[in-house]
C-alpha cells in the first residue's frame, strides 16, 4: 500500500536531524514525479528556510576546490546558526561533493541537507553502478529519488520540494560555476534572491560579467543578486548570505558616551556586493580593489574607531573630574568650616589632571585624525581605481595592480600632519 506517492518501504515516522545515518542519506522514492511532496513525509517540519545550491557537475580543479572549500564551510556554520536548509541535486559529484566535505568538517550540529535526483541516474550506497549511474552524496540527510530517465526530470521536484519545506519562509540560491541556466531563472522568477560565487567558472562567472541573454538577463538586471568572489573568502560569503536571509545585525545608530571596552565593529564592504550587477564590467576592478585596497583600507578604519573612542573617553573623564571639582569647590564654600569638601576638590583637580597628562602622552587624537585621513584616502583610493579606465589585456591588469598595491603602501605609510 502506498501513502503521499512514496513508497513504504521508507520510514515516515522518524524525524530527519542534520546528520546522515551511516548508510548514507535516508532515500525517499516518488511512485510517480507529481507526487506530493510534504513535509511530514521527508521527516522535516515545515517553515524552514531553504538554501537552494546550483553548481557545476563536472570534477573541480584542485586549486579552485582549495578556495571554495572554506567558503562552503561557513555557508554551512551560518545555515545551521539560522536553522536553514540545504536543497540541492543530490549527487556525489562536483560542487555538491565539495558541499559534503564542508558538511563533514562541521563541529556544530548539521544543518538538514536534501538532495532531489532522477531515479535512473543515481544509486545509493547499498547499491552498484549501472550504466554510468552516479552515487547520492553520502553526508545528505534526505534523497528524494525521482522516477525519470533524464537530469531534468528531477527540476520540477526539486522546486517542490523547496516550497514544501519553506512554507513561507525565504529561499536563497547558491550559485557556484554551474550550466544550466533554467535553475536560476526558476528561481529568480519568485522574486528570490540569489547569491553568486564569482571566480567559480560557468554560469557564475557569466552572471558577474553580465555575459547573459533572454530572461535570465532580464532577471539578473532586475532581481536581487549579490555577487562576491571565492578569494574575498568566507567571511564574505557569510556577510552576503546572512543579509540575504534577513540575519544581518542592524548597524547601530552612534553611540553618545564611550565604551571603556571598545571593539571595532565588523567590516562591511566598500561597495555592495550587488553593484557588480549593475554594472559587470567593473567586475575586475571591484575583485582586485577588493584584494589590495580594502583590507588595508578596513584595518585603518578599526584603529581610527579605536583611538577616537580613547580620546573620547578620556576627554569625558577630564570633563568629569573638572565637574566633580567645581561642584566641591563650592560645597567648601558654602560649608566653611568643614574640611572634607576641600579634600575632595583636591582629589577632583589631581584626578583631571592625570587624565589629561595620560590623554596627551598617549596622543590618541593625534593617533585618531592619522588612522583616520590615511583611512580616508585609501577610500578614495578605491573608487579613483573603479573609476580609471579599464586595461585593454591582462598583463595590462596586472600591471595595474601592481601600482595599485604600491600606491597602498605609500598611503598606508605617508606622513600625516594634524
Amino acid at each position: 500500500m502506498r501513502s503521499n506517492g512514496l513508497w513504504p518501504s521508507i520510514d515516515h515516522g522518524v524525524m530527519v536531524r542534520g546528520m546522515p545515518t551511516a548508510g548514507g542519506p535516508t532515500v525517499k522514492r516518488l511512485s510517480q514525479p507529481d507526487a506530493d511532496i510534504k513535509p511530514k513525509a521527508l521527516g522535516l517540519p515545515r517553515g524552514r528556510t531553504v538554501i537552494s545550491v546550483f553548481g557545476s557537475t563536472e570534477d573541480i580543479e584542485t586549486d579552485l576546490a582549495a578556495k571554495l572549500l572554506p567558503v562552503l564551510r561557513s555557508v554551512v556554520v551560518t545555515a545551521a546558526r539560522n536553522g536553514a536548509v540545504f536543497v540541492t541535486e543530490g549527487t556525489d559529484r562536483g560542487v555538491v561533493h565539495l558541499l559534503g566535505m564542508a558538511l563533514q568538517a562541521c563541529e556544530q550540529r548539521w544543518p538538514v541537507v536534501i538532495g532531489v535526483a532522477p531515479s535512473s541516474k543515481v544509486h545509493d550506497l547499498t547499491e552498484s553502478a549501472t550504466n554510468g549511474q552516479v552515487p547520492l552524496e553520502p553526508n545528505h540527510s534526505v534523497a528524494v529519488v525521482v522516477p525519470g530517465s533524464e537530469w531534468t526530470d528531477a527540476t520540477p521536484v526539486l522546486f517542490r520540494t523547496i516550497d514544501a519545506v519553506r512554507h513561507k519562509k525565504p529561499v536563497v540560491a547558491l550559485v557556484v560555476g554551474g550550466e544550466s541556466e533554467r535553475e536560476v531563472v526558476d528561481h529568480l522568477s519568485g522574486d528570490n534572491p540569489l547569491l553568486v560565487l564569482a571566480g567559480t567558472g560557468g554560469l557564475a562567472d557569466r552572471i558577474a560579467t553580465g555575459d547573459l541573454s533572454g530572461d535570465l538577463a532580464v532577471l539578473v538586471r532586475s532581481g536581487k543578486i549579490f555577487i562576491i568572489h571565492v578569494d574575498e573568502g568566507p567571511g564574505k560569503a557569510v556577510t552576503a548570505l546572512e543579509r540575504l536571509l534577513g540575519k544581518e545585525k542592524p548597524v547601530k545608530p552612534p553611540r553618545i558616551l564611550p565604551k571603556v571596552r571598545y571593539r571595532a565593529p565588523e567590516p562591511r564592504p566598500l561597495v555592495d556586493p550587488g553593484f557588480v550587477v549593475a554594472y559587470p564590467m567593473l567586475a575586475d576592478a571591484i575583485h582586485d580593489a577588493n584584494q589590495v585596497v580594502a583590507p588595508v583600507f578596513q584595518e585603518l578604519d578599526a584603529e581610527a574607531e579605536v583611538e577616537q573612542n580613547r580620546y573620547r573617553l578620556t576627554a569625558v573623564l577630564a570633563i568629569a573630574g573638572g565637574l566633580t571639582t567645581t561642584v566641591f569647590a563650592a560645597l567648601q564654600t558654602w560649608l566653611k568650616d568643614t574640611p572634607w569638601p576641600g579634600v575632595l576638590v583636591v582629589a577632583g583637580g589631581a584626578f583631571a589632571a592625570a587624565i589629561t597628562i595620560v590623554a596627551r602622552k598617549r596622543e590618541s587624537l593625534d593617533k585618531y585624525l592619522t588612522a583616520r585621513s590615511r583611512a580616508e584616502r585609501l577610500r578614495a583610493l578605491y573608487f579613483a581605481h573603479l573609476a580609471s579606465v579599464a586595461p585593454a589585456t591582462e598583463e595590462e591588469r596586472l600591471d595595474k595592480v601592481a601600482d595599485l598595491e604600491a600606491a597602498v603602501s605609500n598611503r598606508k605609510h605617508e606622513v600625516v600632519r594634524t
